[in-house]
């Protein structure tokens, strides 16, 4: 981590799936869009910042994938010009009517959000107090003895599962792209068990291949699509279209996808 950078921001390089994650920016845009873009100078930010601490400076070559998102920010008044300055806490509203509604927050701290705006409820709707299970929960594939570092390790009780189906067919043990760890096996089963249903669903949202490196899960995507007609009994049709539609949504991915703010 980088506590200060050259405007104040932090800097993260957070290994992620035997990859490294580098971020983050902070640039405000007048309003949303469905599939934000990054900036150019927020890459160059990224990889100017990163070249002062990284034994060996990194070059745009070095990128895999590029990704951005929208965080919604609650705006703390008048004269708050950055969004660095911003507080990233949640705040909980209660409408006249009894509407109560949660915003700002961030992912890395949604249990917290969740029990607070249930604990809300509780007491605005004068329901029995519960006191919060989640801490103890544990969830589907829970198991306190799998490697979670590792590829399988991420599906926990169910990667011995996964790996049984890889034995009983040798073409589910083949990787499905020598620069990424994953195997078909993972693609049926996400089919199977997963409810995926659309090329992006796997290989973005079950396998991280397109936020790892988007080059990659493009060659994948035809074997890919193939392995997943074969599960849900579609033609070629649907696979061409998947293909086309996954295409769109990979671009954004692609290291030359920055676009230059105005």
């Amino acid at each position: 981590m980088v506590p200060h950078t050259s405007d104040g921001r932090v800097m993260f390089a957070i290994p992620w799936h035997e990859h490294t994650v580098v971020g983050t920016t902070d640039t405000p845009i007048d309003g949303p869009s469905y599939d934000p873009l990054p900036f150019e100078q927020e890459i160059e930010f990224i990889l100017d910042t990163a070249s002062r601490y990284l034994s060996r400076p990194p070059t745009r070559s070095d990128i895999l994938s590029v990704y951005t998102g929208i965080r919604p920010l609650v705006k703390a008044g008048a004269g708050t010009s950055k969004t660095s300055a911003l507080s990233r806490d949640h705040t909980i509203h209660v409408d006249h009517s009894g509407l109560l509604t949660i915003v700002g927050g961030k992912w890395t701290t949604y249990r917290h959000m969740a029990e607070d705006c249930v604990d809300h409820a509780i007491t605005l709707g004068s329901l029995p107090d519960s006191e919060c299970r989640t801490h103890h929960l544990q969830i589907h594939g829970y198991d306190d003895e799998i490697d979670g570092l590792s590829n399988m390790g991420v599906y926990g009780s169910d990667a011995v599962l996964i790996q049984r189906l890889a034995e009983e067919e040798p073409d589910f043990a083949k990787a499905l792209h020598p620069a990424l760890p994953y195997i078909a096996a993972e693609v049926v089963w996400a089919v199977r068990h997963e409810m995926a249903r659309t090329l992006d669903d796997v290989l973005a949202r079950r396998i991280r291949a397109l936020f790892l490196n988007s080059h990659a899960a493009l060659e994948m995507a035809p074997a890919v699509a193939a392995l997943m007609a074969r599960e849900l009994d579609r033609d070629e049709t649907w696979v061409n279209t998947q293909l086309v539609e996954f295409q769109k949504l990979a671009a954004s991915y692609l290291p030359e996808s920055a676009v230059v703010q105005q």
